[in-house]
């Protein structure tokens, strides 16, 4: 009981304090779910109009002012959003259809660079676009560009990176080392498709 009556006196004599406290902590938690909801409201917005644009989005008729339209509106809810990320992704796809390779490349790059504030969270996004600036570099016959962006990191797509890697080396008349990635990657591959892809790839490599 006189522990009890310690506190009891301790709470009457700071009870000022005491309210203070509880109330700024109420403040601080009452501030955090209010940006935390509005973030996540501001997400919902933008990825309801990136899903809207996508599931209109037809390659064979790819509409530009539609796209400019859905990214401007992105945009001013969230500047740095994942939604546009995947707008360029896909915008720069249609451009190296088109043989516009340098815009696609700076697309790509734009996304990127919004990739980079985002953490780990979102690397296979990051993969995907290596890959595609990796292949624009092919095209472009600038291969230690190509090679420089196939050294980084590769979990999701590592099978689509020895490809590649596969691909230069089989441009560069290294045969042998080409083979070998083929190989590689035909080991790690699970999808038919793609293994009689590489398996097509293996058989057209001539000393």
């Amino acid at each position: 009981m006189n522990f009890l009556n310690k506190i009891y006196a301790w709470i009457l004599k700071n009870y000022i304090k005491l309210i203070s406290f509880l109330l700024v902590i109420s403040l601080a938690y009452g501030a955090y779910l209010y940006f935390y909801f509005m973030a996540q409201q501001k997400d919902q917005e933008a990825g309801d109009l990136f899903l809207n644009f996508y599931n209109s989005y037809s390659p064979s008729d790819f509409n530009d002012q539609e796209y400019n339209i859905v990214f401007d509106e992105i945009s001013l809810i969230d500047n740095a959003s994942i939604y546009l990320v995947m707008l360029k992704s896909i915008y720069a796809v249609e451009l190296a259809e088109s043989n516009d390779l340098q815009k696609a490349l700076t697309e790509l790059s734009n996304a990127r660079e919004i990739l980079s504030s985002k953490g780990n969270a979102f690397n296979f996004l990051k993969e995907i676009i290596d890959l595609r600036m990796a292949n624009i570099f092919i095209a472009l016959e600038d291969l230690d560009r190509a090679n420089n962006i196939l050294k980084n990191t590769f979990t999701t797509y590592q099978t689509n990176k020895l490809i590649l890697q596969g691909d230069i080396s089989a441009i560069e008349k290294k045969f042998d080392e080409a083979k070998q990635k083929y190989i590689d990657a035909l080991e790690g591959s699970e999808n038919e498709t793609q293994k009689n892809l590489i398996n097509l790839k293996i058989s057209t490599l001539t000393d």
